[in-house]
């Protein structure tokens, strides 16, 4: 999968910009719609209350029997904006589980069971999103362009890249980096109220999808559905 049309389920990127909602557990038991959003991001790592095996796999269920959006599973690490503490072992073993339930899985490329993940991911012939975060800075472009060659050789399909935007000057080179990689099926996100407007410019200009919240805000400078469709649709 490369270029314009690739897919995350029924979903074909690339044609007009796409809008994923971060949702836990809670807030799946409690939506009735998802106000206009393309897909779901399950953040594992921020469901609600004890969790089990079953309980995490009945919110997947849930979701694709009460929503027909695609799903991407998400457990992020600690290190890159996680919220509960997991190990490594314990993150592989819930993808494992999901995987069958989801659409597309998000990895953070400099995870050591990224090569895991993205084998199993593979395997089960769904989308592999590698994703790379950082909440203090905006990498020069060099920087980026490295990251984005690692998710490339590692086997990615998508590579999601957000950072913080500490000035305008950080917002232009994400956008530089956005225009050069417009085809290389990218989601770059600019972090933090300096970089908002960026959730919604970057996918006019390459970026296969935004995240906006519902209910749940899984990054700094998230916009609202409501905020993110006025602009884009």
């Amino acid at each position: 999968m490369s270029g314009i049309g690739i897919r995350i389920g029924s979903l074909t990127l690339g044609q007009r910009p796409a809008i994923a909602v971060p949702l836990t557990n809670v807030d799946i038991e409690r939506l009735d719609t998802l106000h206009g959003a393309d897909l779901i991001e399950l953040r594992i790592d921020m469901f609600e209350g004890h969790l089990s095996q079953q309980g995490v796999m009945a919110a997947f269920t849930m979701a694709r029997g009460r929503f027909d959006a695609p799903i991407i599973a998400t457990c992020r690490s600690t290190d890159e904006g996680g919220v509960r503490p997991f190990t490594d072992n314990e993150r592989l073993e819930i993808l494992s589980l999901v995987t069958p339930l989801s659409d597309a899985v998000d990895i953070e490329i400099n995870s050591a069971i990224a090569p895991d993940v993205i084998k199993l991911v593979k395997e089960a012939g769904k989308t592999v999103i590698t994703s790379y975060h950082d909440f203090k800075r905006t990498p020069p472009l060099k920087e980026l362009d490295a990251i984005i060659a690692r998710c490339k050789e590692a086997g990615t399909h998508i590579t999601k890249i957000a950072v913080m935007a500490n000035s305008q000057d950080d917002v232009e080179t994400m956008r530089r980096f956005t225009l050069n990689h417009h085809n290389d099926d990218i989601i770059t996100i600019s972090m933090g109220s300096i970089g908002m407007g960026s959730r919604v410019l970057f996918p006019k200009i390459g970026s296969l999808l935004t995240f906006a919240s519902i209910k749940t805000v899984s990054a700094l400078g998230q916009m609202s559905i409501h905020e993110v469709i006025k602009h884009l649709r």
